[in-house]
This record gives C-alpha cells, structure tokens and sequence, in this order.
C-alpha cells in the first residue's frame, strides 16, 4: 500500500493524521509513504521541495499569499508521486493533492482512496466565506482547489473521513453510504499528563490556527461578557492574516485577561498547555475533525465543541462536555459560566473525557479501517458509483 501526503510526519494537523494513519496500516500493508521528511515507520519517498516554492517563501510580499503558496506545493507534490508511484495494490492521498497520483494509480491497477481531513470541500467554503467576509479576508480554498477536490472525490474508489458529522456532509449531496467510511484517529492517554485543575486561575484555551472560520471570535466575545474574576482565556496558535492580527492585537488592548501564544503545542509540551487548563474551547464553525479536543479530552478537560466541528461526535453533552450552536457566543458563555461557579462538575467532566479518549486505541483504528481496505481489495465496495469486481 503506497500513503501520500505532503507534510512533516507528526507536525500539523495533516502531519499528525499521517503519522496515525503509518502506525494504523503498518502490520496489515506493506506499506510505502510519500511525504516531506523521514517517518521511521515505513519506507519514506521525501519529497523535495520545488524552487517555486522557495522562490515563494523567502519573498516577504508572496509569503502571504498563503492560498497559492499552499496551491503551488500541493500540486509540486502531487506531479512527483504520480511520477514516481511504485507497484501496489492500494493507493491512498489527502484531498486536494492527490488528483494526478489518483489517475496514474489507477492506471496502473490499484485500488484508491482519497484520505479528506476537513467535511466536505462545500461544506467547508460555504462556512469559511461567511466568517472570512466579516474580517475582510479571502477564503483559503480557490475555484481550481476546489474543483481539483471534487475531482479526488469522484474518481476515488473509497472516501475516509475522521468524522461522522463529516460522513454526513458528503452524504447530503448524494454519496453513496458504501464509498464514505468514518474512522475517527486513535490516541495514547498515556501521552497526556491529566489537568489537575490546580492553577489560579480559571484558563480558557482555544489550540489551533486563528482563522475565521475556527469561531475564535465567538469565544473572544463570550470571554468578555463574562468578565469572571480570576479567570483568563489563552489562544495557543497564529493569525493567519493581518485584519485577524488587527482583531486579536485590539481585543487584547480591551482585555488583558485575553493573551496569544503562538506555540507550537507538541514543541512546548501538553503538560504546559492542556494539563493547565481548566476547559478547552473548540468553536470551529466546521472541520472534518478537530485534533486539539481529542488531545484536551485525552488531558482529562471538559469541552466546550460547536456542532458542525467533527470532534463533536465524541462529546455526551453534559457529561464529558457540552455541545453549542455554531456561530454565537451566547451559548459558550452560558456554558463557560456554569463550569466556572462548579468545580467539581468541571473535574468530573474533565474524568469521564479521558475515559472517551481512552476508547480510541490503535487497535479499534485497525479494526475498523484495515476492514474497509480489505473489502475494497476484494471489490466488495462501489467504484465512483458503480460495482467493480475483483482482479
């Protein structure tokens, strides 16, 4: 089995799914991987980087241009494993980089799937335009990346997706159930020192990149009607752009209970960021999963999760988190304020989320995945639509 995905084993959100999804196949497939830096799991096809992309990222004025650099690596990629792609029996590429390795395995035979880390791709726009339009920001994703998606979409002979709130999105515009399989990423609670919920202060914390459409607002605007003595909010990641920085720069001006640390969390370590924090606030208006609430439940902290984020899917409202309309900061303020005056609700909640967690093990990954892989080697899943028989 040949797996394909242009990022760093273990870093980033896609980074992260690739190294899960190494440790997930590696005794069921051979397996072989491209991807942009050695992955010790597996045979590692690096793939270097184009001088377009270099050109790209030591100019100051295209650095920003975010979009198109994101565009012009994915599509470098995607050229070099569709040039280079070994014999196999099964191929597997992450959306919107896999569209000319997908065709060429094909050619050559294997079997395909198409590896999608957010909902679906117009799910996705439709979400991120409304929240970009209110900052005055373009939408990441372009008409050529999105019709390169849907491209991958349909030529796939399996789609994964890490969620069922995300199954669904492809459902709704008419997938077959067959060819869309839901299989959330595995985790080792062992990883994560458990929140003691000692600090003295009430810490809100919201992990991950601070775009638009990561609801970061709603919960920057629940914070500050609230005004909770002895409590702070923390926002561990980066803007993206500068009405984002603007935003962040004057909410901070207002309220120095609001601070950015823009770490890399698995560089300055779990204990620092989850295990000091008293809750976990992910308002993600739409995502296909949404690592940070695993890691923050795998932590022992309640969640707080919009309901469009696929992460939602692990939450019990009430019991190990709460879930919220996406797009208010209302409800986040309502349920912010309950955890603050109950202690000892906070901390059993915070109990029974690091007993989710530890019900996602590498072996249920296996188990549920490796089967669906196996049935479509055997031609026992639909082809684009229509039946396919084995070789």
């Amino acid at each position: 089995m040949v797996i394909a995905a242009n990022a760093v084993p273990g870093q980033g959100g896609q980074g992260l799914n690739l190294q899960h999804m190494a440790e997930g196949l590696c005794e069921a497939f051979e397996l072989s991987v491209f991807c942009r830096a050695p992955i010790g799991i597996a045979p590692a096809h690096v793939v270097p980087g184009s001088r377009t992309e270099a050109i790209i990222g030591t100019t100051p004025l295209l650095r920003r241009a975010r979009g198109l650099q994101g565009h012009l690596s994915a599509t470098h990629f995607d050229h070099y494993v569709a040039a280079h792609l070994p014999a196999a029996e099964l191929f597997q590429g992450i959306t919107g980089q896999c569209a000319f390795s997908l065709r060429a395995a094909r050619a050559r035979g294997m079997r395909t799937v198409v590896d999608v880390v957010t909902a679906h791709v117009d799910e996705f726009r439709a979400q991120a335009a409304r929240e970009c339009a209110g900052f005055g920001v373009r939408p990441p994703l372009s008409g050529a990346t999105r019709r390169r998606m849907l491209d991958e979409y349909a030529g796939a002979d399996l789609v994964r997706v890490m969620s069922e709130r995300a199954r669904r999105t492809f459902l709704d515009r008419g997938f077959p159930e067959d060819r869309i399989v839901a299989v959330a990423p595995h985790v080792d609670p062992g990883e994560f020192p458990a929140a003691d919920f000692a600090a003295p202060k009430f810490r809100i914390s919201f992990v991950g990149l601070i775009e638009p459409w990561k609801g970061f607002h709603y919960l920057i605007a629940a914070f500050n009607a609230l005004r909770l003595p002895d409590s702070e909010l923390l926002l561990w990641g980066g803007p993206g752009s500068r009405p984002v920085s603007n935003f962040l720069r004057a909410a901070m001006a207002r309220n120095p209970a609001i601070s950015i640390r823009p770490v890399e969390v698995r560089r300055i370590g779990y204990a620092e960021v989850y295990a000091k924090s008293s809750v976990l606030v992910h308002p993600s208006l739409t995502d296909g999963f949404g690592y940070t609430v695993l890691e923050a439940m795998a932590s022992g902290l309640p969640v707080i999760v919009a309901a469009g984020a696929g992460a939602a899917d692990l939450v019990v409202d009430g019991h190990n988190g709460y879930i919220v309309p996406g797009g208010q900061s209302g409800p986040i303020a309502e349920r912010l304020e309950h955890l603050y005056h109950n202690p000892a609700l906070m901390r059993r909640m915070g109990a029974a989320a690091r007993r989710t967690a530890a019900e996602l093990t590498l072996a249920r990954f296996r188990r549920l995945y490796v089967s669906r892989l196996r049935a479509l080697c055997a031609g026992a899943i639909a082809d684009g639509g229509n039946a396919r028989s084995a070789d």
